[in-house]
């Protein structure tokens, strides 16, 4: 063969594997694109799943429609608002309706764990962990709801006698972005109460600098309520101060059990006679994005494509 020939066949195997090589490129890239492909897609159903799943467990909804249906299954009434919230809670609260909640968080979580629901089908695996009162093994001591992003958390105790608003310990709370915090008291119909006294010590109620404050004690269910002054407050406060407001009765046959109130940062109630309702308020100067259940912690994984997925 002369060296033409030699060059020439030279020439066709280096394009030759030039080609291969081409065409390994191409269906390498191709792989990964379907794997990518792949991955995106499972990732955004991932992603819109859990969502369903904790939106669905965890947030409290703002529609009327929504949150009339919801508030069949928790311990309060609530009301959320662009940049407020407003809850009426009874108490003390009953304990058939605390072990009910309870009832409620561990049910659900057993069935997402369920193999038999749909979820497992799709790929994913979820975890849930929820507090535990006495009757599911546990010792809860209390329950959390939180506004976000104003770091204030609702909570109820599990003496029954407590409920209110306090500062998160998840985040830094802004006593500045409150605008006005209010409490209002309705003892239950028929009231057999005999409160005769209200008093108070509330720092910065005649100053303006502060936030607003309201508080009312209704006695139209009350005939033997004899409350002649400050059943009305209206002013501000000072929320780095101890604030307090006691309704009682005073006097030797005197029936009624206190009901305290105490507000700063806080703003919480206690009470262990005879229920009676309690509109706790609070409104801030920044957007209320959402109100949901804290004490919740969901594990969403999809092994195939290493997704993991968690509310915390």
């Amino acid at each position: 063969m002369n060296s033409n020939g030699v060059l020439y066949s030279f020439m066709a195997l280096l394009l030759a594997v030039s080609l291969f090589a081409i065409v390994d490129s191409l269906n390498e890239q191709r792989s990964m694109l379907r794997s990518n492909n792949a991955f995106t897609y499972s990732f955004n159903s991932a992603d819109s799943k859990f969502a369903n799943v904790y939106s669905g467990f965890a947030i409290l909804d703002k529609e009327p429609a929504a949150r009339l249906i919801e508030q069949r299954n928790l311990p309060f009434a609530y009301y959320l608002d662009y940049n407020s919230l407003t809850i009426t809670q009874q108490l003390p609260l009953k304990q058939s309706v605390w072990n009910n909640y309870f009832d409620l968080l561990n049910a659900y979580s057993i069935f997402l764990r369920d193999g038999n629901y749909s979820v497992f089908h799709e790929g994913f695996d979820f975890n849930v962990s929820v507090p535990k009162n006495s009757i599911w093994g546990g010792s809860a001591s209390d329950m959390n709801f939180a506004l976000s992003p104003q770091c204030l958390r609702y909570s109820l105790s599990s003496s029954l006698d407590r409920a209110g608003f306090v500062p998160s310990s998840a985040c830094a709370f802004d006593s500045s972005k409150i605008s006005k915090y209010s409490a209002s008291v309705f003892p239950a119909k028929p009231s057999l109460e005999d409160y005769n006294s209200i008093t108070y010590n509330i720092s910065g109620l005649a100053n303006p600098a502060n936030p607003a404050f309201e508080f009312h004690f209704s006695d139209i269910n009350c005939p033997k309520c004899a409350i002649s002054s400050n059943k009305d407050i209206v002013g501000f406060f000072d929320p780095s101060a101890s604030n307090w407001i006691s309704v009682s009765c005073i006097g030797a046959s005197c029936a009624s059990k206190d009901i305290n109130i105490y507000f700063g940062n806080a703003l919480y109630a206690v009470h262990s006679g005879n229920r009676v309702d309690i509109n706790f308020g609070a409104s801030f100067s920044n957007f209320a994005d959402a109100f949901y259940f804290e004490d919740l912690n969901i594990v969403m994984q999809a092994s195939d494509f290493n997704i993991l997925m968690s509310n915390n």
